[in-house]
């Protein structure tokens, strides 16, 4: 029989001395390893004492080899506090690393001095050991360790899903199995000479490197991949052929504001089943791809979903839309320019060339006998009053192709007209306020302002223009008056039905007189409004 415990202590042994080696090798050497590997270290010294206690013929010697794993007991259950807090990514403090050390040493300390104490050993002989309270306490603290690691292990594996299940599943077995074993023989419901507890911890290495092996547990390559995974700006999610959800990053979380419980049927359908899609979050768009790894035999492996934020690129997008506007408006802004220019010089230059010329004529034609040179007059003057009208036509078109600005209010509008009159005196009084239900008229009023001084310009014969626009509370009035000759009765042309039609076609009135020089009144009606226009009557 002893033989055979010395076998199954030094297998036990050779088990966890090669977990141990193995993680030296395979693991990034980062504090988390170390936790761990010393967690196993203090299972080592456990079934050192065992296979000591074996071998001891004196009490001196039992009590050596029980001190040894005692070592190991007291800072074992430290030692995977540490690990679990550490395998959660959490920063491990020096101060909880010294307060959970100095634990154990005190522990360790109170077993070296049980002689004179007896707290943990009550009895202590080669007949046998009877534990005191210190004992329990010890126990106690290595059960509240365990559990709490696992706790910590299981939330970021299964809810959190930071880590895979089946590494969780290995070291949730690995930790349980020893520490049921252990629980089992304290309370006597298994009887056996065989120290079960170190022996199962045999298992528990035996299981870790599983997972080392399986899932590259406390690797370097899979620790960077997951710090990677979480410091770049697109999210990763992954599910395995199941629609399970195995690996989700955090910048996926925070984009898609989703949890752990999401399937890869509640991403289908966000997705509505194609392999590309949009989505918005809370204001932001965001852009999902669906990529599938599959097997030889062409079966689904896995599903990868990756999310990136786009709501930057359509603000630029949206940017360089208004940037491309922009420049199309200058483009057209100098096109204009450029053909008003043109239209200046030659065409403004001509016109004024026919005025003046005129003009010569009706001085040379008054200097002609009264006989036969009436209608020549009559001649000269209509050519003067379509040439003057043409100039003033020629400002406006040339203002209205250099800038448009004036046409963004009626005032604009009118005054950009008044001021182009250049052949007579031209005043413009505005009374009461424009508001935003004037703008539809702007162009109305625009064209029927330039019709009426056209006519002016041609037939009145008058040398002064009032002009006054008013704003009431329900309408828009624009009323003309010049000096001019007057007439007794108004034949409508197509200059004055073209001003009538415009009105009328927007639900206004035309008024026409010529009884002492001509008068244009015109009314639109303004739709009602809580502001309204104030009117300064």
């Amino acid at each position: 029989m002893l033989h055979t415990l010395t076998l199954i202590y030094l297998l036990g042994l050779a088990a966890i001395g090669g977990c141990i080696c193995w993680l030296m090798l395979r693991s990034d050497h980062s504090r988390t390893a170390y936790y761990f590997i010393g967690n196993h270290a203090s299972l080592a010294l456990w079934l050192i004492s065992q296979l000591l206690v074996l071998q001891s013929v004196t009490e001196h010697q039992l009590w050596l080899s029980y001190l040894i794993g005692n070592l190991g007991i007291s800072f074992t259950g430290t030692f995977w506090l540490l690990f679990s807090i550490s395998y959660t990514g959490r920063e491990v403090s020096r101060r909880l690393e010294a307060a959970l050390g100095s634990f154990s040493a005190v522990f360790f300390t109170t077993i070296m001095t049980n002689p004179f104490h007896g707290l943990y050993y009550r009895e202590f002989g080669l007949s046998g050991v009877r534990y005191g309270v210190l004992f329990y306490v010890g126990q106690g603290y290595i059960y509240l360790s365990m559990i709490t690691g696992l706790a910590v292990i299981f939330r970021i594996c299964f809810r959190d899903r930071t880590r895979p299940r089946g590494q969780a599943v290995l070291l949730a077995a690995a930790t349980l199995i020893p520490l049921s074993l252990n629980l089992l023989t304290i309370t006597d419901l298994l009887k056996t000479r065989l120290a079960v507890t170190p022996l199962s911890f045999a298992i528990s290495g035996l299981l870790v490197l599983l997972a080392t092996y399986r899932y590259d547990f406390l690797n370097v390559n899979a620790v960077a991949f997951e710090d990677a995974f979480n410091s770049i700006a697109e999210g990763l999610i992954v599910f395995n052929g199941r629609g399970s959800m195995t690996y989700m990053s955090r910048a996926a979380g925070k984009l898609l504001g989703i949890g752990a419980e999401v399937t890869f049927e509640d991403m289908t359908v966000m997705m509505n089943g194609s392999e590309k899609a949009e989505v918005n979050v809370d204001g932001r768009t965001v852009s999902l791809r669906r990529y599938r790894c599959l097997d030889e035999r062409g079966r689904a492996l896995a599903h990868l979903i990756i999310c990136s934020d786009t709501t930057h690129y359509y603000e630029l997008l949206e940017r360089t839309s208004q940037l491309a506007e922009a420049e199309r408006l200058l483009a057209i802004e100098q096109e204009r320019s450029r053909i008003a220019q043109e239209v200046h010089d030659t065409v403004g230059h001509t016109l004024t060339m026919i005025t003046s010329l005129a003009r010569l004529a009706g001085a040379a034609a008054d200097k002609l006998p009264e006989s036969g040179s009436e209608e020549l007059r009559g001649y000269i003057s209509e050519t003067e009053a379509l040439s003057r009208s043409g100039v003033t036509q020629l400002r406006c078109s040339i203002n209205d192709l250099r800038d448009d600005s004036f046409l963004r209010s009626v005032t604009g509008a009118v005054r950009m007209l008044c001021d182009s009159v250049r052949d007579m005196e031209t005043e413009l009084t505005v009374q009461g306020t424009e508001d935003e239900r004037c703008k539809p008229f702007i162009r109305l009023i625009y064209d029927d302002l330039r019709e009426t001084i056209t006519n002016c310009l041609r037939y009145s014969k008058a040398d002064r223009l009032d002009v006054i626009l008013r704003f009431s509370e329900d309408s828009l009035g624009l009323y003309v008056f010049d000096n001019g000759c007057g007439s007794g009765s108004i034949r409508e042309g197509n200059g004055l039905r073209g001003i009538r039609e415009r009105t009328e076609k927007a639900g206004g009135s035309v008024i026409f007189a010529a009884d002492e020089g001509f008068r244009t009144m015109i009314s639109i009606p303004l739709p009602p409004t809580d502001k309204g226009c104030n009117g300064n009557n």
